[in-house]
């Protein structure tokens, strides 16, 4: 049931949807890095959902500064947390 829900959010995801949610949690991007962040998301939500989400991110390792990586991570442990 969640993986239709998601399905359906990242059908009207975009570049300022990210660039908003960046922006919101005091993480401003750096130029392009939506794009790569929007192609990670699009490619890799499955991966990071019911996967190794570990592994998945580190794709983004080499394709983001280590400041927006880091603040990726630490973002999503810090939502990771909330669920449980």
């Amino acid at each position: 049931m969640y993986e239709v829900l998601i399905k359906e959010y990242l059908k009207r995801l975009s570049l300022k949807d990210i660039n908003d949610f960046a922006n919101k949690n005091n993480m401003p991007l750096e130029k392009n890095e939506d794009k790569i962040i929007y192609d990670f998301i699009m490619n890799n939500w499955m991966e990071v959902y019911k996967g190794d989400a570990n592994k998945a991110l580190s794709k983004l390792k080499q394709q983001v500064s280590s400041k927006t990586f880091n603040n990726i991570m630490k973002l999503y442990n810090d939502f990771k947390d909330k669920i449980k």
